[in-house]
């Protein structure tokens, strides 16, 4: 079952996960701000994002393991505005929708369509990289990583940079990221001030392949086609 508190983190991934040109590839004479500094210029320069994704979280009691689709589409209002769909597939179906005014949860299982105020998300440190409002030196401290995880994918170089919150975050206590030379998220470790730890991949990523002036395609993203008997639940 997705956690909402879990769904707020999930936007920094999302966010740095893109390339755009060649001008923006990775050199190895790189420091840790240099190489913010570039994942920052790649999403800004992102307009949509579709891939794939898995997720495992631990905790001290137990791990839960998910999988999915997800869809980002920046839309209006020079492009500070957006939409962002997760499908859960695994282990329950589920689908996150974030249409910048409201965040709606559908669980299909449960007959249920949770509806909440976009507004508090709005303000979050991690949304606010969606909509291209913050420096992420301005929230983050760009470290080396240590040696705690490791991740490699077979014929991929890849690079990894440690994000620190600058202030005391209540669902973020470090990110660890690997992209590869485009600056290309592949990996995330997301540790939590409360001992957890998750860690998602990548794969099939696709970007800027959605026109935010096809109607269609917008609706598409934006429809839940939910069934008669669903209940509604605002908060």
């Amino acid at each position: 079952m997705f956690n909402p508190n879990l769904f707020l983190r999930l936007f920094v991934i999302v966010l740095l996960g893109s390339s755009l040109s060649v001008e923006t590839g990775w050199a190895a004479s790189n420091t840790p701000e240099q190489d913010l500094a570039k994942l920052q210029q790649v999403y800004r320069g992102l307009h949509s994002l579709r891939f794939d994704f898995t997720q495992v979280t631990r905790t001290q009691m137990r791990t839960r393991k998910g999988a999915g689709t997800a869809v980002f589409l920046r839309t209006g209002n020079n492009g500070k505005e957006g939409i962002m769909r997760w499908n859960y597939t695994d282990p329950d179906p589920q689908v996150i929708l974030n249409d910048g005014k409201n965040l709606t949860i559908y669980t299909p299982k449960d007959h249920q369509l949770l509806v909440t105020s976009a507004e508090q998300l709005n303000n979050d440190i991690t949304y606010s990289f969606f909509s291209g409002k913050n420096n992420l030196d301005d929230d983050f401290i760009p470290q080396k990583p240590d040696s705690r995880y490791a991740f490699n994918i077979a014929g991929a170089t890849l690079h990894t940079l440690r994000l620190i919150p600058r202030k005391p975050h209540p669902q973020i206590q470090a990110v660890r990221i690997w992209f590869d030379n485009h600056y290309l998220i592949r990996h995330l470790v997301l540790e939590d001030p409360f001992a957890s730890v998750t860690e998602l991949n990548f794969s099939n990523i696709e970007t800027n392949t959605i026109d935010s002036k096809d109607s269609k395609a917008v609706q598409a993203i934006l429809h839940l086609n939910l069934p008669p008997d669903t209940e509604i639940l605002h908060q």
